[in-house]
């Protein structure tokens, strides 16, 4: 009975979770301010759970077609844009709606559906992208190509809106060694994995591009997590539907490993907690703030405490699988030994690590 630690991978704190952004036409139009509030609202469910799926329940779409009790605060902004026609560079003004929801409201609707919530705290997918344009040459796009690529901003965007943190490789010497941008196109999966080590990502994705000038696409993605690949092949998409199929691909996969319900289940599970490494007031300060913060633990007790350790009881609702993966993302903690089970109850073993 035993559930292997795995070690930490790439995972940042994600912001605005329960905020959204919607393009509007008009700044005093109600109809489209509740269109805007909908569309918000569908948003943030898609980006607590991680799937894309949260708005198939009944109440849930009730929810969306009266979305005004959720809304704690909304706000007009405008900003421009430029595009580029006949060598022309146009400037258009957008205007749109900034919709914050009540924290507890979401989780509550969520919760009620029986639908996981997917902690802030989530691993950073990589992603390796080659785009071959009709008569321009095939190039591989890096982290120096944020701000002037537009398909990494549209990804970066789409990923933005599911509440996916994104990691662009360097592309420097070392990267090109590894994965040669012909077996990038070839979606060599050997050759991804090779070269994705370097980067400590457990959660990769590689998207091949091909635009013709008529507007065709052809395009593939891959999406590796653990040891499964996924592929997402579609054609008559366009730019915007596939790159979110393949976002969505990614999302999906990792929300069903780290997401949680809020209420847990029939079956709660006591874990004992050994946390060694606690030496100082702030760090025991630190460790606290840090297992409030635990999606799925419903309530924690210290037992003991000795020279440098402490002895917690967690009350976890069932999620012990989604325990386990949430503390592996967290770099404070490393695993001492792996969880082990005797009769009815848990152990699990970390040390505290400071920056």
């Amino acid at each position: 009975m035993l559930l292997c630690c795995f070690l930490p991978a790439q995972a940042i704190e994600v912001d605005g979770l329960y905020r959204a952004t919607i393009q509007v036409n008009s700044r005093n139009d109600a109809q489209e301010r509740r269109r805007a509030f909908s569309d918000a609202l569908q948003e943030v469910l898609a980006k607590i759970s991680g799937s894309s799926a949260s708005t198939n329940p009944a109440s849930i779409r009730r929810a969306m077609s009266n979305p005004e009790p959720y809304v704690e605060s909304w706000s007009t902004q405008t900003r421009m844009v430029s595009s580029q026609s006949n060598e022309v560079t146009n400037q258009q003004q957008l205007i749109e709606i900034v919709v914050n929801f009540y924290e507890s409201e979401i989780d509550r609707l969520l919760d009620e559906n029986s639908i996981p919530v997917w902690p802030a705290n989530r691993p950073e997918t990589l992603v390796w992208v080659v785009l071959e344009e009709e008569l321009a040459d095939r190039r591989m796009l890096g982290s120096s190509d944020l701000n002037s690529s537009e398909v990494l901003i549209l990804i970066k965007n789409i990923a933005d809106r599911r509440g996916l943190p994104l990691l662009f490789p360097l592309l420097d010497l070392e990267d090109q060694l590894r994965l040669n941008i012909n077996r990038l196109w070839d979606l060599d999966e050997d050759a991804i994995l090779a070269a994705s080590g370097r980067y400590q990502a457990e959660s990769v994705l590689a998207i091949r591009l091909y635009k013709a000038i008529n507007g065709e696409l052809q395009a593939k993605s891959l999406y590796f997590f653990r040891d499964n690949v996924f592929t997402f092949e579609q054609s008559e998409l366009n730019e915007a539907e596939f790159l979110s199929g393949s976002i969505n691909l990614a999302s999906n996969e990792l929300s069903q490993y780290y997401a949680v319900l809020l209420s847990g289940t029939d079956n709660s599970v006591q874990v004992n907690l050994q946390i060694d490494g606690i030496d100082s007031p702030a760090d025991y300060s630190e460790l606290l703030s840090y297992l409030n913060t635990l999606e799925g633990v419903n309530s924690f007790q210290l037992k003991e405490v000795t020279a440098n350790s402490l002895y917690i009881q967690l009350n976890t609702g069932g999620q012990l699988r989604q325990l386990v993966e949430t503390m592996a993302l967290e770099s404070s903690l490393q695993s001492a030994t792996e969880l082990s089970r005797q009769d009815e109850e848990v152990f699990m073993h970390y040390r505290w690590v400071r920056d």
